[in-house]
């Protein structure tokens, strides 16, 4: 259920959007997903089919999901850096103590929207 109520917000976030541009139609919606994190893909997909199967604008909007980088800082020298996988070591002075500054869950990355 914790995807449910996710896409829900994420159903409101469009349509909110959808008002503020006078949006024909939203045709495909690009999320980042933290790697670590516990959203399914495939219960968003099914969700929001399930929640916009009546609205013309969002219906058959394609999700697109990547991952998004995990950020990190050295807790030595101050570097902040980007990597996919979790390291514990810093890139810039090779020492460890790393503190992880894990991104949300999801968020949405981009819109493709047709215009009235």
């Amino acid at each position: 259920m914790h995807e449910f109520s996710i896409t829900s917000s994420i159903v409101e976030i469009l349509k909110n959007e959808v008002m503020e541009r006078k949006v024909r139609k939203i045709s495909k919606v690009n999320f980042l997903l933290n790697s670590y994190g516990g959203v399914e893909p495939q219960s968003i997909k099914f969700y929001f089919e399930l929640l916009t199967k009546n609205d013309s604008i969002l219906k058959n909007a394609k999700l697109i999901f990547k991952k998004d980088k995990i950020k990190f800082k050295c807790k030595n020298c101050g570097e902040s850096f980007e990597n996919l996988k979790i390291v514990s070591r810093c890139k810039k002075c090779k020492k460890p103590g790393l503190s992880i500054l894990m991104p949300e869950d999801i968020r949405i990355k981009s819109i493709e929207i047709i215009e009235i």
